[in-house]
């Protein structure tokens, strides 16, 4: 019985150590599984940080490529734009021409400038691609002016945003209607001068506050200038329809003036009422004709519209806007790299301040009123010395440095 009893507790020693054993056994399959989940899922979040870089690093190649070309456009501007005129314009390929990495070859390129491509791309060591694009701001409406010192570039910049909505409301019978009831053009650019001003009075009556409500945290204008122009999404009554509509015709960073040269056909159309669709279409195709070039000067365009039926007595008088026709000075740069399934976007604005400062000067001082009197160039405060004008004769000299930076942003 004894021996009995000592079989039957074997046994069940031997039930007990199997189950313990492949119990073990599966925990330390489920440990082996999490670890190397745990390891694989960290290579793969590596993996994709590394490509980020990368692509980050070729977004980054295509911005200073970009640099180089502006800093290439002026030098040659400065050198030689006096001695081409009027064909200044054509150099305008330096800086307007997209840039890509790898280059792409025209169809009909023969097999040796494809072999010679495929060698160059070899060598170069570079993976992945970018490409970047460089735009030009000057064409834009700065719409921080509408807080300018200058009450001429406050009515102006005002005249011309209010003409662009409601030109599209005159000519967009869909967008009209369905947004008609909602958008009035004055109140909507009194209520953007409002929050970019200084003052807490609104220029549609009241306070700046009343348009915005009683939300939690409450919404206020900020009375500073707009910082980027995503910001127009927080001023009362911007609407995406509206937002989506002024955006791309605007700038935070423009030259306090349009250049004729450079505006879209909305911008082009703002600056009077003689000039509808059809005016405007044919002066973009006189700016853009191979002979004609793009226009040189005030004169040359006031020519030109008058022979399109324009009355030059009436023309840009009530505001006058200025008008710009010199080479682009401001830009921003795009550039994407991609590497392998990861993309990185960089956006970047340059901006020439001491060009600015000369056309604001300019302005200014053609300008009527206390703001002229304070501006930069005019008479020196009694105990100073007036800043001495440089020769008409002397050559600027060239651009030193890299163009500056002001505004960078990474996606």
């Amino acid at each position: 019985m004894k021996k009995h009893l000592g079989r039957a507790i074997l046994k069940s020693q031997k039930g007990i150590a199997l189950i313990i054993a492949l119990f073990a056994i599966l925990v330390m399959t489920f440990l082996a599984f999490e670890i190397s989940y745990n390891s694989h899922v960290e290579m793969a979040v590596g993996a994709t940080n590394l490509d980020r870089l990368r692509a980050f690093y070729l977004a980054k190649s295509g911005v200073q490529i970009s640099l180089l070309r502006v800093h290439i456009f002026r030098t040659v501007i400065t050198r030689f734009g006096k001695d081409l005129g009027g064909n200044k314009g054509a150099l305008d390929i330096i800086w307007s021409f997209p840039f890509a990495w790898p280059p792409m070859l025209p169809d009909g390129a023969s097999g040796i400038d494809q072999d010679e491509l495929k060698k160059t791309i070899k060598e170069s060591f570079i993976e992945g691609a970018f490409a970047a694009t460089i735009e030009g701001e000057s064409g834009k409406i700065d719409i921080n002016d509408l807080a300018s010192p200058s009450k001429k570039l406050q009515e102006t910049t005002a005249s011309q945003l209010k003409a662009i909505i409601q030109n599209r409301l005159d000519q967009d019978d869909e967008w009209a209607t369905e947004n008609r009831g909602r958008i009035r053009p004055d109140e909507i650019v009194n209520n953007i001068a409002d929050y970019v001003d200084e003052d807490i009075d609104s220029r549609n009556g009241g306070s700046e506050d009343s348009p915005y409500g009683r939300t939690d945290p409450q919404v206020k204008p900020t009375n500073r200038p707009l910082k980027t122009i995503q910001e127009l999404h927080m001023v009362a009554g911007i609407t995406d329809p509206l937002y989506n509509l002024i955006a791309p015709r605007v700038s935070v960073y423009g030259v306090k003036g349009i250049n004729v040269n450079l505006a879209s056909a909305e911008v082009i159309r703002s600056i009077d009422k003689q000039l509808d669709d059809e005016k405007v279409k044919r002066i973009i195709e006189r700016r853009g004709d191979p002979k004609a070039g793009p226009f040189s000067d005030l004169n040359d365009f006031t020519t030109f519209v008058q022979s399109l039926g324009v009355n030059p007595q009436t023309f840009n008088k009530e505001p006058e806007i200025p008008l710009l026709f010199d080479s682009e000075i401001n830009f921003r740069i795009r550039s994407t790299g991609i590497y392998k399934k990861t993309q990185r976007e960089i956006v970047a604005i340059v901006y020439d301040f001491d060009k600015v400062k000369e056309q604001l000067s300019t302005h200014l001082q053609s300008s009527p009123g206390p703001s002229a009197q304070a501006s930069p160039g005019a008479a020196a405060a009694p105990g100073t010395s007036p800043v001495a004008s440089p020769s008409p004769s002397a050559a600027p000299p060239a651009p030193s440095g890299p163009p500056q930076i002001v505004f960078w942003q990474e996606f």
